[in-house]
């Protein structure tokens, strides 16, 4: 098969959209389980989660079945479930010196192993599972592929140096629609001016630049009139309090927006950086999973700029969101009637959602 288009007369000359019928088909989501989210890079966490030896933090978005634990050999990903009863183990984030089940007292230390069973003669040996974890720049992957070499290529991965942040917290939101809506909304820059009053005059929709390669992509986007010239409350304190502390002088990128296929965002922005993890729950269900981070300083001695960036992103999310469902209704309404429709992409404002599609189509078939 062809490799993913990655010029702009490549992305031009791209078939249309996808069929509607792949965005609720449970059929084609199972399918998607085994090829595209079979090789997905699967994203845990940050060790900014786990700072300091004997920390741990366990992953909501599993059931808390998974948690992070920085063992005195570094940082594990190990199952939450005791051996023994299958009980719960542990719940958020905290630190302790052993993991213990609170039911009957058996005993894991960092690293997963059994060391305590009380009133058994002999230990059984019952320790916890756990995965291999790869790193890059700090964030922590669980999947089979080499993310390092997938991101070999991305020429601003320096942007994405997580040297002195601090992780914030985490927003679990549950999508009613298909996980590709959600990422075609992401990756398409002709919505921005229609949908989003205040990231609108944040970024500067006209000012930007796409970078492409086998896994990934990238959006550039320069700054709206200096951040001057704000379109919402929220985004008029997020960008007076960015401006205060840059001493005036607007960041060199409003944003950047970049995607790692299937499901993995990483989000710079000015003073933030974000993770957002899509996980496909079912063809019509998707949680989305958001990690915060925020310089040491800006976590510690401004904390009026992180609460500003999140109003300002939750406002962002709740419009994109509000598009997904929006698609989604017009989907289901062509399915249910036994229709399809796919509609032309304009160049190069759907740049990004054209390179996705042929992403999806090399790993599922046209047909």
């Amino acid at each position: 098969m062809a490799d993913i288009p990655k010029s702009a007369a490549e992305l031009a000359a791209s078939r249309p959209q996808l069929p509607v019928a792949w965005y609720v088909d449970p059929e084609i989501f199972a399918a998607e389980q085994r090829t595209i989210f079979e090789d997905a890079p699967g994203y845990v966490g940050h060790e900014a989660m786990v700072p300091e030896v004997g920390d741990y933090h366990t992953l909501a978005w599993t059931g808390h079945g998974k948690l992070l634990a920085r063992a005195a050999d570094g940082v594990r990903l190990l199952s939450n479930v005791c051996r023994h009863r299958q009980a719960l183990m542990l719940e958020g984030r905290g630190a302790a010196h052993n993991i213990v089940c609170p039911l009957h007292r058996w005993t894991y230390d960092l690293g997963g192993k059994l060391i305590g069973a009380p009133h058994f003669d002999e230990r059984p040996c019952r320790d916890l599972e756990q995965w291999p974890l790869q790193s890059w720049h700090g964030l922590l992957f669980a999947g089979r592929r080499d993310v390092a070499a997938d991101l070999a290529g991305f020429t601003l991965a320096r942007e994405f140096d997580y040297s002195g942040y601090v992780y914030h917290s985490t927003v679990v939101d549950e999508l009613p629609f298909n996980w590709k809506t959600f990422l075609e909304v992401y990756l398409e820059l002709y919505h921005v001016e229609a949908v989003h009053p205040g990231v609108s005059r944040f970024v500067d929709p006209a000012n930007f630049s796409w970078e492409f390669g086998e896994r990934w992509s990238n959006q550039a986007l320069g700054v709206y009139e200096g951040l001057q010239r704000p379109g919402t409350p929220a985004y008029a304190r997020y960008q007076q309090l960015l401006l205060e502390h840059r001493g005036g002088q607007p960041p060199r990128y409003g944003t950047l927006w970049f995607v790692l296929y299937p499901n993995v965002m990483l989000e710079w922005y000015p003073e933030a950086l974000v993770v957002s993890t899509l996980v496909p729950r079912s063809a019509t269900h998707t949680t989305n999973v958001v990690d915060f981070f925020y310089p040491e300083e800006i976590f510690h001695f401004e904390p009026q700029i992180v609460e500003a960036h999140q109003a300002a992103y939750a406002e962002t999310a709740a419009e994109d969101a509000g598009a997904c469902e929006r698609m989604d209704r017009g989907r289901r309404a062509l399915h249910a009637r036994g229709a399809d429709d796919r509609g032309p992409y304009q160049s190069p404002a759907e740049d990004g959602m054209v390179h996705f599609h042929e992403f999806v189509r090399k790993a599922l078939g046209e047909g």
